[in-house]
């Protein structure tokens, strides 16, 4: 669905709604992989951080404390969501519905498979000549 919008300068322009929500619905995606993914480095940071504290410290490893691995699970589902956001629309495991639409010429057609530089051309010029 088409709307006419008004810029600043009383130009009017038509805009796509869906291409643009699906632009920023897109953005939004990727700002959360981006996110996700510095929330993921922040925690390996504080973890080797914290590491190096305990060895100065000449205290024993029991683990990360509880805000570093909530921080990457935390982080790791965001940037999930994010990916799943980027990735586009998810396809049916079945494969039976996209070759129902589908010719078997169309599905046996491969053009990489084309080859023109045979020798029937040199048989050609041999039987018409």
């Amino acid at each position: 669905e088409a709307v006419v919008s008004t810029q600043s300068t009383g130009h009017y322009y038509i805009t796509n709604n869906l291409s643009t929500i699906a632009t920023m619905y897109m953005n939004i995606g990727r700002g959360c992989v981006l996110v996700g993914m510095f929330m993921i480095l922040h925690a390996g940071i504080s973890s080797a951080h914290h590491r190096a504290n305990l060895r100065l410290s000449e205290q024993p490893y029991d683990g990360l404390p509880v805000d570093i691995t909530a921080q990457c699970v935390v982080g790791f589902v965001i940037a999930c969501v994010g990916i799943s956001k980027v990735a586009g629309d998810f396809k049916d495991i079945s494969a039976t519905n996209d070759l129902n639409r589908k010719t078997l010429d169309s599905i046996t057609n491969v053009p990489s498979f084309y080859h023109f530089a045979h020798r029937g051309r040199s048989l050609h010029s041999i039987i018409y000549s």
